[in-house]
């Protein structure tokens, strides 16, 4: 199964992860899927009763056309390994509280874009942007609070994943350590989100 595993500083922000992954909404998924490429539209709730979303897609990174994919940086057990830091996942627009995230294992790399950031003010906000794209090919995803939205969308990408499984993804899956919190597990094992 595709898996991606972070590493938090503190388990405040552990919990922080957990909790935004929980309570998000996958409102609208994808009518047809594209290969190699994942469209959303990410929203939540923000301060002075405003509804900040984000338009955007993940795509399978790749080398000359071929799609790259990382077994695992690290294994399983290992704590004292680096990562690849957070900022190099997402170029852009990573809230203050997940700076300093670290992926230990990301499966396949699609590294997050942001084309358009945008807020509605008032109630109504989250009904506006689900009547302007519910007729789009696009995922509509719901985050408890807009500066979630990156763990969100992770999370509409791995259920994405275990719906519609790669053949490459499934040969490294046979090498899962069982001692890291998966996404698609219940409660977490240890202070990595996976």
């Amino acid at each position: 199964m595709p898996k991606i595993k972070l590493r938090a500083k503190d388990r405040v922000i552990y919990d922080k992860i957990t909790e935004a992954y929980e309570k998000t909404e996958i409102v609208q998924r994808q009518r047809q899927l594209s290969p190699g490429r994942w469209d959303f539209v990410v929203f939540g709730a923000a301060e002075k009763n405003q509804t900040v979303f984000r338009e955007g897609f993940a795509e399978h990174a790749s080398i000359k056309r071929a799609p790259i994919y990382i077994a695992s940086l690290a294994q399983g057990g290992l704590t004292d390994v680096n990562g690849i830091p957070i900022e190099e996942f997402i170029e852009e627009d990573i809230p203050e509280k997940y700076q300093g995230l670290e992926i230990i294992q990301v499966d396949p790399l699609r590294p997050l874009t942001v084309i358009k950031k945008d807020n509605y003010s008032g109630k109504k906000g989250a009904d506006k942007i689900c009547k302007e794209y519910e007729d789009a090919n696009i995922a509509i995803i719901r985050s408890p609070h807009e500066s979630d939205w990156m763990i969100s969308v992770m999370k509409y990408l791995n259920e994405c994943d275990q719906n519609f499984p790669d053949p490459v993804q499934q040969a490294f899956s046979g090498r899962s350590s069982n001692n890291i919190f998966s996404l698609s597990q219940r409660g977490p094992s240890s202070g990595r989100l996976n």
